[in-house]
Formats: structure tokens, sequence, C-alpha cells
């Protein structure tokens, strides 16, 4: 009886360590959760049934832990607008760090337009860039009608010219309008603007002005271009007189067409030029024109024999230029300036109870920087202290 018990133990234990392997593996897995093979950089592994992964493409390699992590994407920047664009090519014409206007580089051109009344009589004019760069300028052709100038830039020897600026509306769009002004200090900024066709304006020498814009706001400078939502010059703010006025009417912005200033720089001549002389209206006597204040040393007046003074009684009074008369400065200087270089200009002056007729032969200006008769004053010497 022992011995048949023991049989019977080790029959049961041979028994029960066959089936402990059958019972520690699981049941077969389902379709979906057949291991499948990953591809890795070196080898190919299975992944377990109970963690599956989603297939990569068979040409990507899995990341390992050894792998490096890829940087984020770099911000990239945000698309600068047409008005901000056209900002850039917006001036400001100065005269001895005294912003007098705004103004516009002509694109691909280099030359700049802007209004002609805030400039004066034209010399020592020098523009700023939007960069802050200061470089001297000149006029170099004027509208007095439109109150429109063109103005070359002199930069020293070995500085390119900037041609980076605006371009004409060549189907002007009245949505979404800007004008341009300056900001404090002297930033150039742009503001909401508003065109209206006019009824009637009054430019220089009484000039109707046919197809001018009121502007919905006056800006304080002028010269500035209005601006579409394209960044297109659509019209330049100068100065007219409301229609009908007086004489003594103040003039006031409006909005110059790009029309007129096409046909404005059509009509530049091939090189503008200088007369060398510093004028006054005059016409306190029976004579009527511009006075000589000043000349140019060795300038085109000077060599001619102009003569300057503080009233009539002394210097010569420019009365016509060519036959056509003139009153005023601006008159004269856009009578000279329509001339070139190689021109003989008739003046016709009145001094001393007489007429005379003189040649002057203009030529192009120069590079204006400092008032002639600037001279700076020396420091004074310092004074002793008697308590010391």
């Amino acid at each position: 009886m022992l011995r048949l018990r023991s049989i019977v133990s080790v029959a049961l234990g041979i028994s029960c360590m066959a089936l402990l392997p059958r019972q520690a593996q699981p049941a077969p897995p389902a379709a979906s959760t057949v291991p499948t093979p990953v591809p890795t950089a070196n080898k190919v592994t299975t992944t377990a049934p109970s963690r599956p992964v989603p297939l990569m493409p068979p040409t990507a390699a899995a990341p390992t832990a050894a792998a490096p992590v890829a940087a984020p994407p770099a911000s990239v920047a945000a698309p600068v607008s047409p008005v901000e664009r056209a900002r850039q090519g917006v001036v400001v014409l100065q005269r001895q760090g005294k912003a007098l206007a705004l103004g516009v580089v002509l694109e691909a051109d280099g030359r700049v337009l802007t209004a002609l009344s805030p400039l004066t009589n034209g010399n020592f004019l020098s523009v700023r860039y939007v960069d802050g760069t200061v470089v001297p300028i000149k006029i170099v052709h004027s509208d007095r009608a439109w109150d429109l100038a063109l103005l070359t830039p002199m930069p020293a020897p070995g500085v390119t010219t900037r041609t980076v600026g605006l371009r004409a509306a060549r189907t002007p769009s009245f949505v979404g309008l800007q004008t341009f002004t300056l900001a404090p200090p002297t930033t150039v900024a742009a503001a909401p603007q508003a065109l209206k066709l006019s009824p009637g304006l009054l430019g220089g020498d009484a000039a109707s002005l046919v197809g001018a814009y009121e502007l919905g706001t006056k800006p304080a400078f002028v010269g500035g271009p209005v601006v579409n939502a394209e960044g297109e010059v659509v019209a330049l703010v100068a100065r007219a007189c409301p229609a009908p006025s007086t004489a003594t009417c103040v003039p006031a912005p409006y909005g110059a067409p790009v029309t007129a200033l096409k046909q404005f720089l059509q009509r530049v001549p091939a090189e503008a030029t200088w007369l060398g002389v510093d004028a006054a209206t005059e016409d306190a006597g029976a004579v009527r024109g511009v006075r000589v204040v000043s000349v140019v040393p060795n300038g085109p007046a000077s060599v001619a024999g102009l003569r300057p003074g503080r009233d009539a009684a002394e210097a010569d009074v420019i009365v016509a230029v060519d036959g056509s008369p003139v009153a005023t400065p601006g008159a004269l200087n856009e009578a000279v300036r329509a001339r070139t270089a190689t021109d003989q200009v008739e003046l016709l002056l009145f001094a001393m109870g007489r007429y005379r007729s003189v040649s002057v032969k203009p030529r192009p200006a120069p590079q204006l920087t400092v008032p002639p008769n600037f001279t700076p004053k020396p420091a004074p010497a310092p004074t002793p202290n008697p308590y010391r």
C-alpha cells in the first residue's frame, strides 16, 4: 500500500509540472492585436500585443532614446503691410535741422517730390531718411500753380543715392487711404485720410486747380503722399486757396492728384539751373518786381554785375525774365529753373530810376550746406574769479 501511494504521488507531480507552463501562456491574440514589426535604425523589433503602436512610414526611422529631439521651428516674421512699406519712402525736408516738409522718394529714381511753399528760397536744404541719414539736397524743378517741387539728393562721394521709394497708382483706389505726418520726436507716422473732389481751388498765380482733392484731415506738414491700401500714391499734400478767395488768402493743405504729379514730372528739364541770388518782393514804388537782397560770390548774378541792397534805392529790382514779368521770389526761381545750363537769361532790371537789360548765364546749383554769411562765433574768454 505504501508503495502504491508513492507511485501515485510521483504521477500527480509530473502532471502538475506539465500543466504549469501551459497555464502561464496567454490565449492566442485576436487578429487586431497581432504583434507588429516596427523598423528601427538598426534592427526590427516586435511590439508587445498589450501595447500597440501606430505604424510609421516605411522610410521613416522610429525615434529612439538616443536620438536628439528636433528643435521647434523658428517664428516667421510677420509680412510688412503696403502702407508700412510706403512709409519707408517718406522723408523729411529740413534746413539746419529744422523740419520744413515731408517728401516722397520716387521709386527706382531717388529724387524727392514734395511741396514747394515750405521750402521758401530753396537754399541749404537737406533730406532725412527714415533711418536717420541726412544728405544735402537741392531743388531742380518746381511748379507754383500746383505747389510742387522736385529735388535731387547730393550724397558724399562714394555714397549711393537711395532709390527705394513709392510708385504712382495707375487706377487710383480710394479705399483705406493713409497720409503721413511727423510724430514726436521726428518719426514719420501714418494716419487715416479721406479725399473728396474739390469744387474749386486756386494755386499760385491764381491758377485754377482742376481735379484737386479736399482732405478729410489737415496734416501739420505738407509734402507727404496720400497712399491707397496697396501703398501707391494717389495724391500729394500741397497748399492752395479756396475759390473764390482774396489775394491775402492763407493757403491750406489740399491733395494734388496723381495726374498732376505725372504731368509735372514730364516737364522736368534736363538740367535745372541757378542764378545765385537771395531776393524779396518789391512793390512799394511805381515798379513791381523782385529786389536783389544778396548775391552768392562768384555766382551767375555776381558775375553779371547785379547789385544787392536793403531797399530799392540802392539795389537792382528784377522786373522780368526773358520778357515775362516776375513779382515774387518764387516766380523768379521758377523762371530761372526752367532754363538749362546752356541758355542765356535776359533780366530786365530797374535801379536808380532807370531800366537796363542784363544777360546772365545760369549754371547748376552748387551744394549748399552752410549759409555763406554764417561764421561760428569764437567762445568768450573765461573771466577770472577775483574771489579765488
